[in-house]
Formats: structure tokens, C-alpha cells, sequence
């Protein structure tokens, strides 16, 4: 990423932190049915009291706050709440989830030392904002709080088993914990499941690392290694992440952990499916640290005979979108303005990589018959191919927000032909992605 793009986010995600609405609307309904009351007076910064020591914080609080900056403490530092989030309560949480959760149970028996996973943010030092944070997404956010407590368990499960320090621990721990507090500054229906996220909307999404980091930064107690792994959270080792698109050396321990613990918390989440998930690593191998995926996979059970229906239509027409999107490259590469330019070195790599993982797996996109008929045979190799032709359409279209994502800044250098046929490419990809 170029520093003009760079500095063009980071603007996007200080206007997000300095004008947080969504954020302060969801404290307010919070306090709507909590008994959250202020520790000192709340004074804007022209002088104006806004909130008197000792009052009871009602729903009104961001009318009473609006178009008003503070003086002094943060909103966090100056608000208590009586049952708010503790080390102890997300101890209790984290055990909880251990419990009801086979996969989760397998990660404690595995770790080496089962109280530690389940006991060990108890012994955490987290700041209070931290803790009022992680109270407003327990309160307004549940979802949002359930996968920070998932993550926050994945990410010590691996940091155990990797072999660090306890500090290295603790600090990678904590920024599962607090990896997505920036989405407390989004709007919710943003991230809601199901809504389609508009272009304008996606750059909010792409800043919210940052704004965990802003968030973060200054807090006392809080080790750089933590925040530097919030940063990095959703950059990938081949530079196919965001924000800043670094790739391999530049992405520290910390992020490499959180990155695989991210990703792994959502879609187990999502689908109750360790196939699923090693399906999605093994597609992914240049995205993820090898070793970190390694450990991943040392939790999942032997597969089983899959009891999954066999649909061969189905299964066939995604056969055939995965191998449109990958012939669609050669008008890309007949073109020697995209050849050597970076959209064109962009798309050849993503492609080829796209399409050794594929062969991996060991269809052949110009042979679709042999892949459906050892389908046909196997039920485990129906199941499997299904899960790996679900997570080739869901990476086309990470691939298509990708390339919205740079085609800005492409198509305003490319000359018009070449414009043009990024634009009917992208096209082609979005028909082979509605299938």
C-alpha cells in the first residue's frame, strides 16, 4: 500500500475514534438497563458540566453528550458500572464455553495444562477501559463479545503451545480479547449477518484494526506486543490483508496468532464443523504461519465417514465457476500495460495460488468429471469437496473486495484498454461468484 492510501485509512479510523456516535449510543442503551453511575463529574472541553459526580447514567447519556468533547479523563475512566466485566467474570465465561463446546475441550486437553486455559485471564492486568469496553459488547454486542472470549482462548491455547514466555502469553491473550473493540465504533448494522456491505461501508470495516489500535495505544499496562497484534490482525503473510497489506517478515508472532485464532473462532462459530475449518487452513496455507496452523489442526478429530447429501448439480456448477475465474486470467495476461504493471502481478499471483490449492485438492479445473465421480463414490471426498468448492467461492469473493479495494488507484493509471478489461474481469468474477 502506498503512503497516501495509508494515510488516507488512518484518517478514516482517527475520525472514527475522535467522533465516536455509535459507540457512545450503545454505552447509552446500555445504561438504560444497568446501574451505571459517573465517578467524577463529566466536563466538556469548553467548561460545560455535563454529568454531575455520583449521578445515575440514564439513556439519555448521548443526547447529553452530543456535539460535546470531554475534558480530562476518558468517557470509560469516568463511568462505573455495578456488574460490569472482571478478570473473574471472563474466567468464568472462558470455562463456560470450554464446557459446552467439544472443540474447545479438546483445545484444553491438548494445551499441556487445562487450568491455565481455563483460569488464565483471571490472573490478567486489564484496564479499566478495557473492562468497560468488554462489558458494553457483553451488554450490547453479544456475538461481538463471544467471539472476543473464543479468540481470547484460541490465542492462549496457541501461545502455550508455541512455547513462549508467560509475558508473551498474557500480552497475546489480551489482544484476543480486545482484537475487535474497534467494531464497537461501527455501525451494528453494518456488521449485522446478511446485510450487504456497500463500498462506502467496507472502509470502515478495513479501518477497524486500526481503530482497535488508537483504542488501545495509550492505555497504562498495555505491552506494545499487544497492540502491535491488534494492528495485524487481518494481514496475511502473502500481503493479501488489510489494512496495510504487509506480508511474511513484517507480521509479528503476536499477529500470526491472532490471525489463525481470528478466522478459526468465526468459522467454527459459524458452521460447528472442524472440516470446515481444516478445509479453509489447508486452502489458505500462504495466508497462515505454517507452525500456528499445525497446532490448529493437532485439535481436530480424525475424519469420519461424512453423512453429508451428495448433490452433483450443485457440486458441478461451482466446478464450473471455480474454472471460469481461473481461465478468466488470459485476457488479463495477453496484455503486456497489466502484465507488468501491479494489478496484473496482483491477479497472477492470487490466481496461481487460488489455483494450487485447488489442485491440491486434487480436482483439475480442466477435468471436471473426476472429482465429481470419486464424489459420487466416497461420501467423506462429497463432503470434503463440498467444503473446499464453499471456500473457493467465499475467497473469490474475498478476492473481488480485495481487488475493489485497489482497483481505484489501478484503473486511474492503466490506459482505457486495460481498464477495461480489469473491469470485464471483475464482472466475470462477480457472475462465477452468484453461481
Amino acid at each position: 500500500m502506498n503512503n497516501q492510501a495509508a494515510l488516507a485509512i488512518e484518517a478514516i479510523a482517527r475520525r472514527v475514534v475522535d467522533a465516536p456516535s455509535h459507540y457512545v449510543q450503545a454505552v447509552s442503551e446500555m445504561a438504560g438497563h444497568h446501574d451505571v453511575r459517573a465517578s467524577r463529574d463529566i466536563i466538556s472541553a469548553n467548561g460545560i458540566k455535563l454529568i454531575a459526580r455520583g449521578a445515575r447514567v440514564d439513556a439519555s447519556l448521548q443526547r447529553k453528550l452530543a456535539g460535546h468533547r470531554l475534558a480530562g479523563l476518558t468517557l470509560e475512566e469516568s463511568l462505573l458500572i455495578a456488574d460490569g466485566v472482571t478478570p473473574g467474570t471472563l474466567a468464568a465465561d472462558t470455562a463456560r464455553l470450554i464446557d459446552s463446546d467439544p472443540w474447545y475441550q479438546r483445545l484444553a486437553d491438548r494445551s499441556g495444562d487445562p487450568n491455565a486455559l481455563r483460569h488464565g485471564v483471571s490472573r490478567l492486568t486489564l484496564p479499566r477501559e478495557i473492562l468497560f469496553r468488554l462489558t458494553v459488547a457483553r451488554d450490547q454486542r453479544h456475538a461481538l463479545y463471544h467471539h472476543l472470549v473464543g479468540v481470547g482462548l484460541i490465542c492462549h491455547y496457541l501461545a502455550l503451545r508455541a512455547g513462549l514466555t508467560p509475558a508473551q502469553i498474557d500480552a497475546i491473550t489480551v489482544a484476543g480479547l480486545c482484537h475487535d473493540l474497534g467494531e464497537l465504533h461501527t455501525d451494528p448494522a453494518v456488521l449485522a449477518s446478511g446485510h450487504r456491505v456497500s463500498e462506502e461501508e467496507l472502509r470502515f470495516v478495513y479501518v477497524h484494526p486500526i481503530t482497535g489500535w488508537l483504542i488501545m495505544r495509550d492505555l497504562v499496562g498495555v505491552a506494545p506486543k499487544t497492540n502491535r497484534a491488534i494492528l495485524q490482525h487481518h494481514e496475511r503473510l502473502d500481503g493479501s490483508g488489510y489494512p496495510y497489506g504487509r506480508a511474511d517478515g513484517q507480521i509479528g508472532i503476536g499477529g500470526r496468532i491472532l490471525a489463525a485464532a481470528d478466522v478459526s473462532e468465526a468459522i467454527m462459530a459459524r458452521f460447528r464443523d472442524h472440516r470446515r475449518l481444516s478445509t479453509l487452513l489447508r486452502l489458505n496455507k500462504r495466508k497462515y504461519d505454517e507452525k500456528i496452523v499445525n497446532l490448529l489442526h493437532d485439535t481436530m478429530p480424525a475424519e469420519t465417514a461424512a453423512s453429508a447429501r451428495f448433490e452433483r448439480a450443485t457440486l458441478l456448477r461451482q466446478l464450473r465457476a471455480v474454472a471460469l475465474v481461473l481461465e478468466g486470467l488470459g485476457a488479463v495476461r495477453a496484455l503486456p500495460a497489466l502484465v507488468q504493471s501491479e494489478p496484473g502481478v496482483f491477479l497472477n499471483e492470487r490466481i496461481f495460488n487460488l489455483r494450487t490449492v485447488v489442485l491440491q485438492f486434487g480436482f483439475d479445473p480442466d477435468s471436471l468429471e473426476m472429482p465429481l465421480q470419486l464424489a459420487e463414490e466416497d461420501a467423506t471426498i462429497a463432503a470434503e469437496l463440498t467444503a473446499a468448492l464453499d471456500e473457493l467461492q467465499f475467497q473469490f469473493g474475498e478476492l473481488g473486495r480485495e481487488f475493489d479495494r485497489r482497483a481505484p488507484d489501478w484503473l486511474a493509471v492503466l490506459d482505457p484498454n486495460s481498464s477495461a478489461v480489469l473491469t470485464e474481469w471483475r464482472r466475470k468474477l462477480a457472475d462465477c461468484i452468484a453461481g
